[in-house]
């Protein structure tokens, strides 16, 4: 059998039959594969053709400090070279030592994996753009991106793939011939093939940097590279090698970005990336896990449309305050930054910020419809947390289609809602098991009271009536209950105490919780002794804590000024109530 032959049987068992090895031996090929690369070193190489002859006249092969190394040699320049065998033996023996030294890294042993690698690119980044190594260096380097980043060192990993990225693009006019053609050139693989591969290669690095970027928190670079990694697979699918190419990986990373520029505010290009991730899962066959991203997709559309409602509402406010037009706070964008070449049907969705009601309204449906059918897999058997953050996405799209309502009787019936659908879920929810997300709805109830009680407060200057009056007291007594609960939450298990000192992530909503109590006992008409009592109660609750706690106080500054102010004014009002009994 030719060294090729033998060549080829320890690649595929080293990367495709790896890939079924058993649990309970899960590098059996990994191991076997190293052991048939080590044998290879010792195969005899077939003659050389004359067209690696041919490549190896611009390649010497020179020693230092008793290692050899490849260099590029310039045209007509006359060396004492070795000879072409000796030249092609030596790359062949780095291409062994290359997957040799992978294999090393790919079990665990990184260091002696590392140790390979370095030493083979010691011995060819002279000549690391030449036709016969680029592929190798490239291929060498991605490697060595994962190793550094296996260990955390993201800052190591970014300047190997700046070295790879310089490698690429002092490569482009360079015909990179493929790993197994360092053992025998095959002129019967097109150009174009060879080309494909080593993008295919670069492709790997681009993806690297997009997530050594994130790791790093530089959002704007991880970005950048995330849509040149997607466009260069794009480019893979569109052409005949979609045999690197996942549709529903694809689809996976492309709305992950739409994210990033959704926190840019950028709604069209977010919108073009959802767009493009749903058209794409048209491309995939079967998949066990397409209904999950499906639905998932349906989350970031949800996600989409809660942000748009939101910013649009922060836009009017702004342009009010400073009494000048939206277009002069920020100006809507209906034009992507870049587009995928996918072909897209017509968008249904908005990109440009919302104006009034019933622009918010069709944002809101739109919203709902991708709610409902993303429950349709995310049922509350079997998926607690996600279902549960869909039904916070569909109260929060209430609250966001609220501020452009200006019939104080809608309104009300969209807090009712909101209350209605959060309530349900605390009696549903096991706060033994999900106690962080019993914490969240309760304060979030807690919250839609507080602002239906000055809906209702408002309503009542226009139309006093009885019914009013008994739906006030309602709001007031169900959202100090359901604030007190929340506060509950929080006591020590086992002797439902509470805590002297809360945790810094609760320390705001704890305080806030007392903060509304107060407000509540404080708009309470009846018993209004024993309610100004309690609001009192509640604010040097406050009060008391920042003074033990003070570094509590810039969680709560503006909200303690208040408190320390009614701690002084509502004495005194007690004093006139008991007087006036």
């Amino acid at each position: 059998m030719k060294l090729l032959d033998r060549y080829l049987l320890a690649v595929d068992k080293c990367y495709v039959q790896s890939l079924n090895d058993p649990e309970a031996e899960p590098y059996k090929s990994k191991y076997e594969a190293r052991k048939l690369f080590e044998e290879l070193h010792a195969e005899n190489i077939d003659e050389e053709s004359d067209e690696i002859k041919k490549k190896f006249d611009t390649l010497d092969l020179i020693e230092e400090n008793n290692k050899l190394k490849f260099i590029i040699k310039k045209p007509d320049e006359y060396l004492n070279e070795p000879s072409v065998t000796k030249k092609h033996r030596f790359l062949v023996d780095l291409l062994l030592d290359y997957h040799i030294g992978t294999i090393y890294s790919d079990t665990e042993e990184k260091g002696e994996g590392e140790s390979h690698l370095q030493s083979i690119l010691t011995a060819i980044e002279p000549a690391v753009n030449h036709s016969l190594i680029c592929s190798l260096a490239l291929n060498l380097l991605n490697q060595l991106i994962l190793i550094r980043t296996s260990y955390e060192q993201y800052k190591e990993a970014i300047e190997i793939a700046k070295r790879a990225d310089n490698l690429y693009n002092q490569s482009l006019s360079t015909e990179p011939y493929l790993l197994r053609e360092l053992i025998e050139i095959d002129s019967a693989i097109p150009t174009i093939d060879r080309r494909d591969e080593f993008e295919q290669i670069y492709t790997y690095t681009s993806f690297f940097l997009a997530q050594i970027y994130a790791k790093l928190d530089d959002k704007d670079q991880s970005a950048n590279y995330c849509r040149l990694t997607l466009e260069r697979q794009l480019d893979m699918f569109h052409g005949d090698n979609r045999k690197h190419f996942d549709p529903l990986d694809w689809a996976t990373n492309c709305a992950t970005l739409s994210q990033y520029y959704m926190t840019k505010h950028d709604y069209a290009t977010a919108r073009h990336c959802l767009m493009c991730a749903d058209k794409m899962l048209e491309n995939v066959v079967s998949n066990e896990n397409l209904p999950e991203r499906t639905a998932s997709f349906k989350r970031c559309w949800i996600k989409y449309a809660v942000n748009l409602l939101s910013d649009s509402s922060d836009r009017l406010l702004q342009a009010a305050d400073r009494d000048v037009t939206p277009n002069e706070i920020v100006r809507s964008l209906t034009i992507p930054k870049f587009e995928f070449k996918l072909s897209l049907p017509p968008a249904s969705m908005t990109c440009s910020y919302v104006l009034d009601y019933e622009q918010a309204r069709q944002v809101f449906l739109f919203a709902m419809e991708k709610i409902n059918s993303a429950k349709s897999y995310f049922v509350l058997d079997g998926f607690v947390t996600d279902h549960v953050e869909l039904c916070q996405d569909t109260s929060q799209l209430y609250a966001k289609l609220v501020f452009f309502e200006s019939n104080i009787d809608r309104k009300c019936k969209m807090y009712k809602r909101r209350i209605d659908l959060l309530s349900s879920l605390c009696k549903e929810i096991s706060e033994e098991h999900y106690l962080y997300l019993v914490r969240q709805l309760l304060f979030e109830l807690g919250e839609c009271y507080s602002i239906l009680l000055d809906l209702k407060l408002e309503q009542k200057e226009d139309l006093h009536t009885i019914k009013i009056d008994e739906k006030i007291s309602h709001f007031i007594q169900s959202g100090i209950s359901t604030f007190e609960r929340f506060l509950t939450t929080m006591n020590d298990k086992k002797t439902n105490e509470k805590p002297e000192t809360y945790a810094d992530e609760y320390i705001r909503p704890v305080l806030l919780a007392h903060f509304y109590m107060g407000r509540f006992h404080s708009k309470s008409t009846q018993d209004r002794l024993e309610h100004i009592q309690q609001s009192l109660n509640q604010y040097k609750t406050i009060v008391d804590y920042v003074e033990k706690h003070p570094n509590a106080l810039e969680h709560i500054e503006q909200e303690y000024t208040i408190c320390k102010e009614m701690t002084n004014l509502l004495p005194l009002k007690l004093e006139k109530l008991r007087q006036a009994q």
